[in-house]
Formats: C-alpha cells, sequence, structure tokens
C-alpha cells in the first residue's frame, strides 16, 4: 500500500499532483489551527489591559486565523482558480495567483 507522500518523485521541472484525500486533511488541520488561534485571540481580547496594550499583535493572531482559513479554502476546493479569486485578503489572494500564473 503505497502513501500519498511516498509516490515516485515527479520529473524535474513538473508539479507534484497530490491526492484530494491529502489535501482536504490538510485543509482541515488548518481549519482547526484557524479556529484555536481565533479563540486565543478572543480570549486575550477579553482581557481590556492585554487588549490595550498588545492591540497590533492581536490583530496580527486574527489575521493569521483568516489566512489559515482562507488556504484550507483553496486546498479543499474542487476550482482552485476561483477560490484563490475568492480570497478576501488582498496580499494572500495576490500571492497565490503570483504563483498560479507561472
Amino acid at each position: 500500500m503505497s502513501s500519498p507522500l511516498s509516490a515516485t518523485p515527479p520529473a524535474a521541472g513538473a508539479v507534484a499532483a497530490h491526492s484530494p484525500a491529502l489535501l482536504g486533511t490538510i485543509a482541515g488541520h488548518l481549519a482547526n489551527f484557524a479556529e484555536d488561534a481565533e479563540a486565543f485571540g478572543i480570549v486575550l481580547c477579553s482581557d481590556y489591559d492585554v487588549a490595550t496594550r498588545y492591540l497590533v499583535q492581536l490583530q496580527q493572531i486574527d489575521r493569521l486565523a483568516q489566512s489559515l482559513r482562507e488556504i484550507a479554502n483553496v486546498l479543499r476546493a474542487s476550482d482552485p482558480e476561483a477560490a484563490v479569486a475568492g480570497i478576501c485578503l488582498g496580499d494572500l489572494r495576490a500571492a497565490l495567483e503570483q504563483v498560479d500564473a507561472c
């Protein structure tokens, strides 16, 4: 029985295709990480002193959660190009569109 990670490596310059099951599993883990990060941020924001002292870092936690969620959506999408086009975070969308254009 072969693992999706132990397949024959692609030829030089070729792009390796990953199984939908592997991508879906990765997407699920990323979505869980996003939920965990968001929950962590909410807990920290509920403390007024922490929220006022670390506002920039709390916003970074929120952006991390959003990014993880967006990437998970692309990985599990049946139409990845449409999923990339639907990303709300402009810099992430631009970076993924640039890779797709190559």
